[in-house]
C-alpha cells in the first residue's frame, strides 16, 4: 500500500514538474520575441551595433579639403541618414511588435553616431551639412506619425529597414567605388558593414510579417 501511494505521489509530482516546465516554456516562447530581431539573436544585434559605433566613432577627421565628387557624396549619406534618422526616432515610439523597436532604436542609435562623425569631419573640411530634415523626410514624418499598429511597423520596415537601406548600400557603395578623400574611405569601411547588417534583419522581419508570424504576438 505503501509503495502504491509513494508510486502515486511520483506521478503527481512529475505531472505537477512537467505542467510547470511547459508553462516556463511557454512563457519563455512568448517573451522570446524580445530576445530575437529578425534571425539574430537580442545579444547578437547588440554586438553588431556597438562594433560598428565604435568603428565610425574611432574616425578621425582630417582637414583635406574634399572634391566636387567627394562632397556630394558626403550629402547623399547625409541626407539619406537624417532620413532614416527621424523616421526611426517615431518608430521607436509607435512601433507596436518589439522586433521593429529594437531594429528602429539600433537605426537611432547608428544614425546618431553617423551624423555626428559627418559633422565633425564637414567641420574640419569647411563644409556645413544640412541642419533639418529636408521636405521628403518631413512627409514621411508626418505620414508616419498619423498610423499606429501593424500598419505602421509594415510601412516602417518597408520604408526605411528595406528601401532606406537599400538607398543606403548604394550610396556606401558608390563611395567605396568613387571616393579618394580618406575620411570618407574610412567612414564607408565603418559603417557599410553596419548598413548591410540593418537591411539583411529588416528583411527577415518583413519576412516574418508576411507570413504573419507577428501578428500574433
Amino acid at each position: 500500500m505503501n509503495k502504491t501511494v509513494m508510486s502515486l505521489g511520483l506521478m503527481i509530482a512529475l505531472s505537477a514538474t512537467n505542467i510547470s516546465f511547459a508553462q516556463q516554456n511557454s512563457t519563455m516562447s512568448a517573451s522570446g520575441s524580445t530576445s530575437m530581431v529578425g534571425k539574430e539573436s537580442k545579444t547578437a544585434f547588440d554586438r553588431l551595433n556597438k562594433k560598428g559605433a565604435e568603428m565610425v566613432a574611432a574616425i578621425k577627421p582630417m582637414s583635406a579639403k574634399l572634391s566636387s565628387a567627394d562632397q556630394a557624396l558626403m550629402m547623399e549619406v547625409a541626407k539619406g541618414g537624417m532620413m532614416q534618422l527621424e523616421v526611426s526616432r517615431v518608430a521607436v515610439q509607435k512601433a507596436s511588435n518589439e522586433e521593429v523597436r529594437q531594429l528602429a532604436q539600433a537605426e537611432v542609435e547608428e544614425q546618431t553616431g553617423l551624423s555626428a562623425k559627418l559633422k565633425e569631419i564637414a567641420q574640419a573640411k569647411g563644409i556645413t551639412l544640412p541642419s533639418t530634415p529636408d521636405a521628403e523626410t518631413q512627409r514621411m514624418v508626418t505620414e508616419m506619425q498619423g498610423m499606429t499598429g501593424m500598419s505602421f511597423d509594415r510601412r516602417y520596415v518597408t520604408e526605411s529597414g528595406v528601401k532606406g537601406h537599400e538607398k543606403l548600400d548604394a550610396v556606401m557603395s558608390k563611395v567605396k567605388a568613387g571616393a579618394s578623400d580618406s575620411n570618407m574611405k574610412d567612414l564607408e569601411k565603418a559603417a557599410h558593414p553596419l548598413v548591410k547588417a540593418h537591411l539583411k534583419v529588416a528583411r527577415e522581419i518583413m519576412g516574418k510579417m508576411s507570413g504573419n508570424s507577428m501578428g500574433s504576438r
